[in-house]
C-alpha cells in the first residue's frame, strides 16, 4: 500500500518548534476530459512520521498543469504547462522580480489577479537560512514564507502597500546581501549565527538617509512603515535526525525511483542519506510514496 500518491503539490506545513509537514496531492476524473478540476487531497499522518524509514518515490512521469490540470510533456515554473506559463500573471517574470512590475503601465497579464495579489500590504524580511538575506511576502504569518525556504531564523523588518514597492525595497538591499538562499548550505546543517536585529536596525537606518528610493516612472516617493523590531527574532525548528552524508539533488524519473532511509525535512526538501528531493521543483508531476 503507498502511503500517498498522486499529482503534487509542495509541502504544507504548520507550527514552528518543529515543523509539521503534509503532503499535498491532486487526482482529476480521467472520465471527464471537459472537467479537468483537481480534486486536492492532504496526507492524514504529517511527513515527518516517515521519518527513519526506508521509503520508495516512484513516478510513471506523467505531469499535470497546476492550472489548468492539462497533461503537459515539461512542466515550466514548477508545474505549469507552457501555455499557462506563457499567459498566466502568477507566472510573469514579475512574480520572480517583482521590481519590474508593469500594472501601471496597462499591460498586466490578468489586471483583476494583479490588484487581487499585488496590491496588497507585503512584508519586507530578514531571514538566515543558509546566510543573513532579504526577501518579500504577501503572507500572514511571515514565517510562512521563512518555513518554505527553510530558514533557521527571521525577522520583519518593514511593510509597504504592493508587491512593487517590496520588489524595488528588495532590488535595492540585495546590492549589499543575498536575496536567494544556497540550497546546499540550507540542507547541510544549521546556518552561522547573525545577529538580525542588528543587521535589521543597519539598513533600516541607512534606507531612513536616502531620499531617492522611488519607484521607477513615478513622481511620488515611496512610503513604507518601519516595523517594531522589539519582538525579536523567531527561530524555527524543523523535523531532523540528521543531515544527507551527500550534498546531492536526487533525480526520481520512471526509470529512477528513489529508495531511502528519510532523515529530515528542511524548507520543501527532503533529507535522505544519499541526498535531497525539492519537492516543490516536482509540482503537477505525479508521485507515489510507498514503504
Amino acid at each position: 500500500m503507498p502511503l500517498v500518491q498522486g499529482y503534487v503539490r509542495k509541502m504544507s506545513h504548520k507550527g514552528l518548534s518543529p515543523v509539521s509537514y503534509f503532503w499535498e496531492s491532486a487526482t482529476y476524473n480521467e472520465a471527464d476530459k471537459k472537467d479537468l478540476t483537481a480534486k486536492e487531497s492532504t496526507s492524514e499522518s504529517p511527513v515527518e512520521s516517515w521519518i527513519g524509514k526506508k521509503i520508495t518515490l516512484s513516478t510513471n512521469d506523467e505531469i499535470r498543469c497546476l492550472h489548468c490540470g492539462k497533461k503537459t510533456k515539461k512542466s515550466f515554473s514548477q508545474g505549469y504547462c507552457f501555455t499557462c506559463f506563457t499567459n498566466l500573471s502568477e507566472t510573469d517574470l514579475c512574480i520572480l522580480r517583482p521590481e519590474t512590475c508593469h500594472f501601471h503601465k496597462g499591460t498586466c497579464r490578468e489586471p483583476e489577479w494583479g490588484k487581487t495579489n499585488c496590491f496588497k500590504k507585503h512584508t519586507v524580511y530578514f531571514a538566515n537560512s543558509s546566510g543573513l538575506k532579504v526577501g518579500i511576502t504577501k503572507e500572514n504569518p511571515v514565517s510562512n514564507r521563512w518555513v518554505d525556504q527553510g530558514a533557521k531564523f527571521g525577522i520583519p523588518i518593514l511593510e509597504v502597500e504592493s508587491r512593487r514597492d517590496a520588489g524595488i525595497l528588495e532590488h535595492y538591499l540585495s546590492q549589499f546581501l543575498p536575496d536567494k538562499t544556497t540550497w546546499q548550505k540550507m540542507v547541510t546543517g544549521d546556518p552561522p549565527n547573525i545577529d538580525l536585529v542588528r543587521e535589521a536596525n543597519k539598513f533600516l537606518n541607512h534606507l531612513e538617509k536616502n531620499e531617492f528610493l522611488s519607484p521607477p516612472d513615478s513622481k511620488s516617493k515611496l512610503v513604507w512603515n518601519r516595523l517594531d523590531l522589539s519582538g525579536g527574532v523567531t527561530e524555527i525548528q524543523y523535523p531532523i535526525d540528521s543531515y544527507p552524508e551527500k550534498i546531492k539533488s536526487l533525480k526520481l524519473t520512471k526509470e529512477t525511483p528513489i529508495t531511502d532511509t528519510l532523515v529530515g525535512i528542511k524548507g520543501q526538501y527532503l533529507l535522505f542519506v544519499s541526498g535531497v528531493v525539492n519537492i516543490r521543483s516536482l509540482s503537477g508531476l505525479w508521485i507515489e510514496v510507498s514503504t
